[in-house]
């Protein structure tokens, strides 16, 4: 219980003050270090807001050396509405599968990475006839800048199992007719090596002959 002590005012009336209890007082002081500790354990946990951690329901990441990127080996997307946006020139696709993540540790203690440090890699099932069309189209695409004629540039399946996260690389089928780059087919608008929503392309290639077109984009 509080003590009390007598006062008076300005006009000699007595009256009851009221004097801080030391039980009171330790009770409040316990409390704020609590209070602290816990916060502290947070932010050197990586749950804080400030903190790099994920959401412990969350996939683990792990960094692929070969393409030098972090990703989700758990998680994976099938839906090709990302696809469409970035090449609207494909008039539909068929089987599609995604993996996206970070170029930097997820894990570190980043509030806000910066936009480039996105990703996103897909392998997308065509039509033979629709790989046919992206290779001419390139092969265009070179003869005019170049004033004549103009093949797609040859990528080797080293180049391409490299550049591609593991969780796509079982994805990906053999090509016996060699892969080739058609960046120019897809990106003819924004430039050889960008998107149409915007991205920078670092892998579009199809199976010369086959069904398959892989890329890898990076978000700008």
């Amino acid at each position: 219980m509080d003590d009390e002590r007598t006062t008076h005012d300005p006009a000699g009336r007595s009256a009851r003050a009221r004097r801080p209890s030391p039980r009171g007082t330790a009770q409040r002081a316990t409390a704020r270090a609590l209070t602290g500790a816990l916060l502290a354990a947070l932010l050197l946990g990586g749950c804080g807001p400030l903190g790099g951690g994920t959401d412990r329901d969350e996939p683990d990441w792990v960094r692929d050396e070969a393409s030098e990127r972090y990703y989700q080996p758990d998680l994976v997307l099938h839906s090709p509405e990302l696809v469409e946006e970035h090449f609207p020139v494909l008039e539909g696709v068929g089987a599609v599968t995604i993996a996206e993540g970070r170029f930097t540790d997820p894990y570190e203690r980043v509030p806000f990475p910066a936009q480039d440090d996105y990703w996103w890699q897909a392998v997308i099932e065509l039509e033979p006839a629709q790989v046919d069309e992206l290779v001419s189209a390139t092969a265009a695409a070179g003869a005019s800048d170049h004033g004549g004629a103009g093949a797609p540039e040859p990528v080797s399946e080293d180049e391409v199992l490299a550049a591609l996260v593991p969780t796509l690389e079982g994805e990906v089928q053999d090509c016996p007719g060699g892969w080739v780059d058609v960046s120019p087919a897809l990106a003819q608008e924004k430039g050889p090596d960008v998107s149409d929503a915007g991205d920078l392309l670092e892998l579009t290639a199809v199976c010369a002959g086959g069904s398959q077109l892989l890329t890898s984009a990076r978000d700008m």
